[in-house]
């Protein structure tokens, strides 16, 4: 396979993998679901708010800026390229973007596949690759977007419920195997975490269903249904609470007993509790497997799906929704509710309809929105600080301004891009590792309320971050 082979013929058809109700003017990629903008003109992405201000060839913010012959000069192999006018900073940082995404390509045992940044070398992260997938390599990586689920789903296979012995939740009814005493050694067998460690896996679904929405040409529904289905049967429904029609999962992405929880909470209390979130994805993704079975000819096992997305939605409408509209960031393992939220909780809920028109706005009106970033949590936890708390998160950002676009029809997309252009680095935080890359990459995340720019360089979830922007603009020059 050519990992980075160019894919600009794409055939277009107008799907609403959110299952919304949409607005039909001009039609922007946007996540999973072709959305469409109130506007004539092409969005040229340019922002200002003081003191965070984007223009055709600067970006300034409260600690610094830089000038786009600052940035350095990229020659990515894929020759998806701007439209003429975009501006000469969003070439040029498209270009990083790409560049950036292609430095991740691995190539080892398992196959080739996305790596998820310059600090993580060859992990397979399912959760990195997935919500990459959706907010742009889909598009401009099809073949080597469905390549590495692929490989995820091979290594899930392979290790199955085969953990370190801290990993156990006695709770769950899974064949646990204790294979070493040691978290680090499943990662050096496997090359990614133990089960336990990724509550979230099922986010693979709405990847490959959203790839198959836009590359209808690679499908292979027999595949993802066969994979789903089982998926389902052995990794996940085992973490079904049928007392209150949720699943048991760790809110997306945030890891276990991270600065992302209340300080003491082990690691059976973080898997146990459900996680707004993931409760979500794990809507979409039945919704997603109702469309393979129909794919596959399976009328009653399409009903199956579509039934049990519909229950598990009014168990999230119940549980889940604060007394003042408001989405929980999750709910723990004795019922109790948070009264803080959590950003994709709150963005994935309204993308997959869970609250619509005035509720939706309900949801994400008084969530906070700085010129450094969108908070992860909000409020932040008042008795842990870290990057999984006093932070904001690109991609997070992005995909919670999707939704605010949708809520309020609005055009943020210069506000998106200034947020990620602000990760280039006008100032690196000291806590970073030098070899984790410098000025002139997109990061990891960003700590709050001070604005330093942390963790990885070349993040492949914030460089696709910056693709969605520019196709959610309509500057990606998509028919050569």
């Amino acid at each position: 396979m050519n990992w980075y082979s160019n894919y600009r013929n794409i055939n277009f058809t107008i799907v609403n993998c959110y299952g919304m109700k949409i607005l039909k003017l001009i039609p922007i990629l946007m996540g999973s679901l072709l959305l469409f903008a109130n506007t004539l003109i092409d969005p040229q992405l340019m922002y200002k708010s003081d003191p965070l201000i984007l223009t055709e060839t600067t970006l300034t913010d409260a600690l610094g800026a830089f000038k786009v012959d600052d940035l350095p000069s990229v020659n990515p192999k894929c020759q998806t390229m701007l439209k003429d006018n975009a501006t000469p900073l969003t070439k040029k940082m498209w270009k990083i973007a790409l560049n950036d995404i292609e430095q991740n390509g691995v190539i080892n045992s398992y196959g080739s596949y996305f790596a998820a940044g310059r600090r993580y070398t060859d992990r397979v992260y399912t959760r990195d690759i997935a919500f990459a997938g959706i907010l742009g390599l889909n598009v401009i990586f099809p073949k080597e977007m469905l390549q590495s689920l692929k490989v995820t789903r091979e290594v899930i296979a392979l290790q199955g419920y085969k953990v370190s012995s801290n990993h156990v939740i006695k709770e769950i009814d899974a064949p646990w195997d204790i294979i070493s005493n040691e978290e680090p050694q499943v990662m050096a067998k496997y090359k990614t975490n133990s089960i336990t460690r990724r509550t979230d896996d099922v986010v693979w679904i709405w990847a490959v269903d959203n790839l198959f929405s836009v590359h209808p040409e690679i499908a292979d529904w027999q595949w993802f249904y066969t994979n789903g289905k089982e998926n389902f049967k052995t990794n996940y429904d085992p973490w079904f609470d049928k007392t209150d029609g949720l699943f048991r999962a760790q809110s997306a992405f945030q890891d276990l007993t991270s600065s992302g929880y209340p300080k003491g909470m082990t690691i059976s209390d973080c898997v146990l509790l459900k996680g707004t979130s993931t409760n979500c994805i794990y809507y979409k993704a039945m919704l997603s497997l109702a469309i393979a079975a129909k794919k596959c000819n399976l009328p009653d096992e399409s009903k199956y799906w579509n039934v049990r997305a519909e229950s598990l939605k009014k168990a999230i409408r119940k549980e889940l929704i604060l007394p003042d509209g408001t989405l929980t960031y999750y709910k723990d393992r004795y019922g109790v509710v948070m009264k803080n939220q959590h950003n994709l909780g709150t963005a994935f809920a309204v993308l997959f309809g869970i609250v619509k028109g005035k509720e939706a706005k309900k949801a994400i009106d008084n969530y906070p929105t700085t010129d450094k970033g969108i908070p992860l949590i909000h409020p932040f936890l008042e008795n842990n600080k870290g990057d999984h708390n006093n932070a904001s998160w690109p991609f997070c950002d992005t995909y919670f301004l999707q939704a605010k676009e949708l809520v309020d029809g609005k055009d943020y997309t210069g506000y998106n891009a200034a947020l990620l252009a602000r990760t280039m680095g006008t100032k690196l935080s000291v806590k970073r590792e030098s070899e984790w890359g410098g000025f002139g990459s997109f990061h990891e995340k960003v700590e709050l309320p001070g604005g330093l720019i942390s963790g990885s360089g070349q993040q492949l979830w914030t460089s696709a971050a910056f693709i969605n922007v520019c196709l959610r603009a309509k500057l990606v020059d998509l028919k050569k």
